[in-house]
């Protein structure tokens, strides 16, 4: 059931395109007993991620749910509060990440954080797909990391 809850956060992640640059396309699934009860995705750069507008999107509660993201949700400040503090205080069980983020700041991190707090996490499904999806993300934040 990964895989296929993945997809559809990858068909959502594709919404985002062009309206979130440099940031990267994200989708996110919440699921309870198989079956959707929120999604979201990164609409716009400077907007809610696409963990918030799951959230923001639920029919129900989301405690001791299954989220799926497409990239590691994010551990920092920017321009919105980081997505990690929004999957724990909705009380999710699971998160299943597509991709790692390849930005340093957050690479691993959120796993980390989310592991620590007790909420299993599952990396790596779809992975490929994920990745390809953000190559211009990757690839701007490769070459920022290059010339700090």
């Amino acid at each position: 059931m990964d895989e296929f809850f993945m997809k559809r956060a990858l068909e959502l992640a594709r919404n985002g395109s062009e309206r979130v640059k440099p940031n990267p396309m994200v989708g996110a699934i919440i699921v309870k007993d198989e079956k959707v009860i929120g999604e979201g995705y990164h609409e716009f750069y400077g907007g809610p991620h696409a963990e918030v507008n799951a959230f923001r999107s639920l029919n129900g509660s989301a405690e001791g749910c299954t989220i799926y993201v497409t990239l590691e949700p994010c551990c920092h400040y920017g321009k919105t509060p980081p997505c990690v503090n929004a999957i724990i205080e909705n009380k999710i069980k699971r998160v299943v990440i597509g991709s790692i983020d390849p930005n340093p700041i957050v690479s691993g991190r959120s796993v980390n954080i989310l592991k620590e707090k007790g909420i299993e996490v599952t990396t790596g499904v779809l992975e490929k797909e994920c990745t390809d999806l953000n190559k211009e993300f990757n690839k701007y934040i490769s070459e920022k990391q290059g010339k700090e």
